[in-house]
């Protein structure tokens, strides 16, 4: 995502998380890692927003 501030992105993936979209892996080294992964629910939306997606692929390029 181009241009989102750190704090919004935090606050995005706190709400995923919190959703179950999205779980937060920690990792105890130096620097601190923290990783996110898609859960089961989280991949169950793949096919959602393929078809959101060429809808606005489409409906964009009808406004052309």
């Amino acid at each position: 995502m181009e241009k989102i501030t750190p704090r919004m992105l935090s606050k995005e993936l706190k709400e995923l998380e919190m959703n179950g979209i999205v779980v937060r892996k920690v990792y105890d080294q130096t620097p601190v890692l923290i990783q996110y992964e898609l859960t089961a629910s989280g991949e169950s939306l793949a096919d959602l927003i393929d078809v959101m997606i060429d809808w606005g692929l489409t409906h964009r390029s009808n406004d052309l």
